[in-house]
């Protein structure tokens, strides 16, 4: 049986949480394979706010709750001529009368009260929903989740928070604009009577301290319920080989904020060597992992034959499939491992060792097989860019170490001795490099 995505996170979440607090890893690369297009932290956070039980249950309670929306009145006295606004005041009209003409009939003096609607309440209020309003349809754009089943009724909330925001006539004449809300005016908001103001006042409370990293717990709710959620087997999989290999072979390691044009996770330092460990990429670019048909097309071998003409067969018709003429490429063979750890000598600042990784979230032997198999294309057909595409396996003219490592979960094998590569189950104590 698999291990679980609960105990995989409950392994991890620690040194995650610590990495994410200081601003060191970025968990994007990872959800950005599962296609949610988020770019920083802060929209997880956002996510997960959104999708705590008590931020859901306020939301379908909205409609009916904001009929308890209330305003101050202001009374104020107004003369006028023939138009009457509000109750007459007869007295004071009389007395109008007598000061100027007595016999203007059309002078009175009225008592009109004014609504306003920018009491602390409100304010608080108005302010809440914006945020909601904002994480929706502008921050994170939840409209594109109403289809996943993590998003539980999410048309429903989109479609609360919307009408509120943009059509409620009570709500629009609540002008924030420009006000600070101010944590004091939260928690006095919090100790009103009305669930319309308190839950509000609360919630908002519960999300600054979110997105402000302040509740520690929360964050780990985050990663024990949320990503969890959001996340498939597979990319946590990975995550979790990546933080085990940072957690035993990394010291005084510098992490990186992945941006999307390089996927170096950190870099670390032991005596001369300078490690840089990358995920779902090609590595720092002095690396190639691809073979062209020019490299392979005189072999004379029938059975070699029919294989180019499978690959060549299968780029045309992807081409006439997807109208993409030439997206595969002059490409026989090409790859990219889920893990690669190049090892530098900081004084001549060449590669001396590369690790490759391929992950395998299976206890399946003949998948692990597979991924063996993928493991040791990586290690066979790697490239050094340099030296017009010189083959760095078992070639001494290179000078870089190859070593490949595959990663599985709890599967029955015998450790192996003077191999060209590792494997490692989760049931391993240690991750030595």
């Amino acid at each position: 049986m698999k291990t679980s995505k609960e105990v995989l996170l409950e392994s991890i979440k620690d040194e995650l949480i610590v990495y994410l607090k200081a601003g060191k890893l970025s968990p994007i690369p990872f959800l950005n394979k599962l296609n949610l297009n988020i770019e920083r932290i802060e929209d997880l956070l956002k996510i997960h706010f959104l999708l705590k039980p008590e931020v859901r249950g306020y939301i379908l309670n909205l409609p009916t709750m904001i009929r308890e929306l209330k305003v101050s009145t202001n009374l104020t006295q107004e003369i006028s001529h023939d138009k009457i606004r509000g109750s007459i005041d007869w007295k004071e009209t009389i007395r109008q009368r007598l000061n100027t003409n007595y016999k203007d009939k059309t002078l009175f003096s009225c008592n009109e009260k004014d609504k306003l609607y920018n009491t602390k309440e409100n304010i608080v209020l108005k302010k809440f929903i914006e945020i909601l309003y904002s994480i929706i349809f502008i921050d994170v754009n939840m409209e594109r989740f109403v289809s996943y089943d993590w998003y539980v009724e999410g048309e429903e909330i989109n479609r609360i928070v919307k009408e509120i925001y943009e059509k409620n006539v009570y709500m629009s004449r609540i002008n924030i604009e420009g006000i600070n809300v101010t944590d004091r005016m939260i928690e006095d908001v919090a100790k009103n009577r009305s669930k319309l103001y308190n839950d509000a006042a609360k919630l908002l409370r519960k999300y600054r301290q979110i997105i402000n990293f302040i509740d520690y717990e929360e964050i780990k709710k985050l990663f024990e319920k949320t990503f969890i959620e959001i996340a498939d087997e597979n990319t946590l999989f990975e995550l979790y080989w990546i933080v085990r290999i940072l957690k035993d072979n990394a010291h005084n390691e510098k992490m990186y904020i992945v941006d999307g044009t390089n996927n170096k996770i950190a870099s670390w330092e032991d005596g001369n060597l300078l490690y840089n460990i990358y995920h779902n990429s090609t590595g720092s670019g002095n690396l190639i992992f691809k073979i062209g048909f020019e490299e392979v097309e005189d072999i004379e071998n029938e059975y070699f034959r029919r294989m180019m003409a499978v690959v060549k067969k299968t780029h045309e018709i992807a081409d006439k499939l997807f109208e993409d003429k030439g997206a595969l490429g002059n490409i026989f063979w090409s790859g990219r491992p889920d893990i690669i750890i190049e090892i530098i000598d900081k004084n001549t600042g060449r590669i001396v060792k590369v690790i490759l990784g391929e992950v395998k979230y299976t206890t399946d032997r003949e998948y692990m097989i597979q991924g063996l198999k993928e493991l040791l294309e990586y290690v066979y057909y790697i490239k050094e860019k340099s030296i017009k595409g010189m083959y760095v396996f078992d070639n001494p003219q290179s000078g870089i170490e190859v070593e490949g490592i595959l990663f599985v979960d709890n599967i029955d094998f015998k450790p192996l001795h003077n191999e060209i590569v590792k494997v490692y189950g989760t049931d391993t104590k240690e991750i030595l490099l």
